[in-house]
């Protein structure tokens, strides 16, 4: 009866991994609320990106980035490599590339074309979690955000470490350029905003009033 019954198990086993069933594949449309047109990802989700054109979503989870089409929520691609759950994804300003942040203390450069994995940059302490990266408006600089309180440019053509920002005394969860790509933004588990000056790197003010840590920063777009 026993060896029966893992023979059973083993079948079902082979056949749910091998030929999974259509049941199985439609999870992500499974109790949606009204209005809503699909769910996105596999694994945990921590943040979401769209490309400057509105046409794809890049999903940062635990087990890489995942590309799907806005309107129809299609799965495009995954792109795999970190060894550590991704924490944080931003595109480019021309939506040819995406720069991801991870546990694993690497930013990642891909092509968002091919998915080809384009560069790895490297420069936080090591073992630190990377919670957030964005690119500066005009493409040419990453800002990254992390654990170990600092925040970090680079050269995103080059992969150059440029300087490192570190004026707040807890890790750094969220980093943000402004739209004219002058100031950059930081938000902290020390409950502050900090303004810098993209340029030099000099640490502008501090905003204060906040009595817990500050998940994340943004900036309104700019009057025309």
């Amino acid at each position: 009866m026993k060896n029966t019954l893992c023979l059973i198990l083993m079948k079902l086993f082979i056949t749910l991994t091998i030929t999974p069933s259509t049941f199985a594949q439609d999870y992500i449309q499974w109790g949606l609320p009204e209005g809503v047109k699909v769910r996105l990802g596999k694994g945990g989700i921590n943040e979401i990106a769209y490309s400057p054109d509105g046409a794809k979503l890049a999903v940062a989870s635990a087990i890489g980035i995942w590309i799907y089409r806005t309107q129809t929520g299609e799965e495009l691609d995954l792109y795999t490599g970190h060894t550590g759950e991704v924490l944080g994804v931003s595109f480019s300003p021309d939506g040819k590339t995406i720069a991801t942040a991870s546990l694993d203390s690497t930013i990642r450069l891909w092509n968002m074309d091919t998915g080809e994995h384009l560069r790895t940059l490297s420069g936080h302490t090591d073992r630190v979690y990377i919670y957030s990266v964005s690119f500066s408006p005009d493409g040419n600089i990453i800002a990254s955000a992390s654990y170990d309180s600092a925040i970090h440019l680079w050269d995103a053509n080059t992969g150059e470490h440029i300087r490192t920002l570190s004026e707040h005394i807890r890790g750094v969860n969220s980093v943000s350029f402004s739209p004219d790509g002058k100031i950059i933004a930081s938000a902290s588990y020390d409950n502050t905003i900090r303004l810098w000056d993209a340029d030099t790197g000099e640490h502008l003010r501090t905003l204060s009033g906040h009595t817990d840590w500050v998940s994340s920063v943004a900036f309104s777009r700019m009057e025309t």
